[in-house]
């Protein structure tokens, strides 16, 4: 099984607000900041949080359609049986911030600086990470089909029982990372980058096709 890192969770120090309407949730917008909040059981269509700070707030049971988190800022925030997919995270800064149990599809976190982050319980197929900087990541009994991670720099990033099937891996060393309790069938990634990695014995005969031999019994 693999070893999870130590990872900073996110620190609520304040009482939450609970946000109860969609009155109280478009005030928020005029200042740009949301900050010790609790928005659930709700629905965000069409909202831009580009440039945004959202600080110590928990969002559960919250459906984002069509909204942007561009060159948003989170710091300590926890999203909870979320759907958060086909979202933008572009140059964005993101930081002790928990996924469990939510939707990420095809969300895409372009150049983002991703530190302290857990992905538990997600379902993340085409999530896309390219050119961005990971510390500290713990992606824990998770589905990442045909994700993409491309010439990512990244230190201490962590799988645990998740499906890695066709995950395209780009210029990403993966060096110490282990993959013995993943699905890595049709994982596409160069021989100079899986050099290291910490793989099961079938996992070895997955990957002997990167070699262009065959395994003969």
């Amino acid at each position: 099984m693999a070893t999870n890192f130590k990872i900073q969770k996110p620190k609520f120090f304040d009482e939450l607000e609970e946000i109860k309407d969609s009155y109280q949730f478009e005030a928020l917008f005029h200042e740009e900041k949301i900050k010790d909040k609790i928005i659930e059981n709700t629905t965000i269509e069409g909202k831009s949080f580009s440039g945004f700070t959202i600080d110590s707030c928990i969002f559960r049971k919250v459906i984002f359609q069509d909204c942007d988190f561009s060159r948003v800022d989170l710091l300590d925030v926890r999203f909870e049986n979320c759907d958060i997919s086909n979202t933008f995270f572009l140059g964005s800064s993101i930081n002790r911030v928990e996924f469990v149990d939510s939707k990420l599809i095809g969300a895409r976190f372009d150049e983002s600086s991703v530190k302290d982050i857990l992905l538990e319980n997600v379902s993340a197929r085409y999530m896309n990470f390219p050119f961005s900087k990971m510390k500290n990541i713990n992606i824990v009994n998770s589905h990442l089909q045909g994700a993409i991670f491309q010439e990512v720099k990244k230190d201490k990033l962590s799988f645990e029982d998740t499906n890695l099937t066709n995950t395209y891996f780009n210029k990403t060393p993966l060096n110490k990372i282990d993959f013995t309790s993943c699905d890595i069938t049709g994982i596409d990634v160069n021989i100079e980058d899986i050099a290291g990695a910490i793989i099961s014995p079938l996992q070895a005969l997955e990957l002997a096709r990167l070699l262009g031999v065959t395994v003969k019994a």
